[in-house]
């Protein structure tokens, strides 16, 4: 990834370089689903759930990188802002579900960065079949879940 030594300019370039592929590898996965409602969360999910083995990049400088040089990370960031504007229409309640999905699988990734052994490859994929499972939920599956919730007193009472 970064030759050691290298100036920050090269530094930078290469991590540009390697969040515009991921959002590139987002977008090709995404197309790649037979199912187009929730392709961008499934692709989401596949990009993002295991930092160790799903790329031969540096993942910790990467993050290490983006976090102290934001603008670097201006296309993931784009393209998150408008997966989450889309996804907060209040006109498509199951759509939000794509914001907690993403949300779940970046913190998976820093996970995976600060503790490799932290879920193991059950836990793993309990944990991502369950998001994938999500990306899947219609709005009236949805609905009967917060009635359910509500029903119960454990709605969104703070």
């Amino acid at each position: 990834m970064f030759r050691p030594g290298a100036p920050i300019e090269e530094i930078e370039q290469d991590v540009e370089a390697m969040i515009i592929e991921l959002v590139h590898e987002l977008g090709r996965l995404a197309e790649a689903d037979p199912d187009p409602i929730g392709a961008q969360d499934r692709a989401y999910i596949k990009a993002f759930s295991d930092a160790g083995t799903n790329s031969e990049t540096d993942q910790g400088a990467l993050l290490a990188t983006a976090v102290a040089r934001p603008n670097l990370a201006e296309s993931l960031i784009y393209l998150n802002r408008r997966l989450d504007r889309d996804n907060l229409d209040p006109k498509q309640p199951t759509c939000v579900l794509g914001v907690i999905i993403r949300l779940a699988m970046d913190g998976l990734w820093v996970s995976d960065i600060l503790d490799a052994t932290r879920f193991d490859a059950r836990e793993r994929t309990r944990i991502t079949g369950l998001l994938t499972a999500l990306s899947r939920v219609s709005d009236g599956q949805l609905g009967t879940m917060l009635k359910a919730i509500e029903a119960n007193g454990a709605g969104t009472k703070g």
